[in-house]
């Protein structure tokens, strides 16, 4: 089946950095943003179990935005919506400071335009936690925010949550491909070789893996960001198919 489309998540895949450190200064900033409303720890969980109740749910009907939103709600009752003021000027004013957390590579930006020069549409398939502009600014730091992608998945849109098969589904639905005409380029075992479950071809980059080498190995491909061409030219026949 000819390869039509190649998804690439952001944080570790196209802007390397070390997750853990960057949710932790995330989370930080964050909270200190809100300290006027509610107490930083206090907010600190309630955003945990917002997210962790994001993640689970599998409902079509609601975006993640939605889920989010209704849940942070429950938690946080009639102090939510100055807190979404707070965080919407927190995205605008403090978020951008926290690209000294990454460390962006120029492999990231050949590797995309290297699949559009073969003609490739391309998906930023980041885990849609997060809104729309906070995405945009993370691919700013990683230098690939001006690219043309097809589809950017925010949670402003998306429905479902990786590591739920439900996310790659919807990519496709979107998109209105087939899931064998598409490659998953990503780092997390977890996350992103799911895409293999629902007939995706799946590269994992190793650059910053997150799980083990031997999870790693039941990719259709595995290694730097810097060999995915490589790989894609030895194993993947871009005229007429894989």
């Amino acid at each position: 089946m000819l390869l039509q489309v190649v998804l690439f998540d952001l944080d570790g895949t196209l802007l390397p950095m070390d997750h853990k450190e960057f949710i932790s200064e995330y989370l930080k900033e964050l909270s200190r943003a809100v300290v006027s409303v509610v107490e930083p720890d206090y907010f600190a969980r309630a955003l945990r179990g917002s997210i962790g109740a994001t993640i689970a749910d599998r409902s079509p009907e609601l975006t993640n935005a939605e889920v989010f939103w209704a849940a942070f709600k429950a938690r946080l009752e009639n102090r939510t919506e100055h807190i979404k003021h707070l965080l919407e000027q927190f995205y605008t004013e403090r978020f951008p400071k926290l690209g000294r957390v990454a460390r962006p590579s120029s492999e990231a930006r050949a590797s995309v335009e290297a699949m559009l020069e073969k003609g490739k549409r391309i998906v930023l398939a980041t885990n849609p936690l997060f809104p729309l502009s906070a995405i945009r600014e993370r691919m700013a730091w990683a230098r690939v925010d001006d690219l043309p992608w097809e589809l950017i998945t925010s949670y402003e849109d998306m429905h479902f949550c990786k590591p739920h098969p439900e996310y790659y589904l919807e990519i496709v639905q979107k998109l209105k491909v087939e899931p064998g005409e598409c490659l998953m380029v990503g780092n997390d075992t977890r996350e992103d070789l799911v895409a293999k479950n629902i007939g995706m071809l799946a590269y994992l980059a190793t650059d910053c893996l997150i799980g083990s080498t031997e999870e790693a190995a039941n990719a259709d491909g595995h290694g730097s960001l810097g060999n995915l061409t490589d790989w894609c030219s030895l194993h993947l026949n871009w005229r007429s198919g894989s």
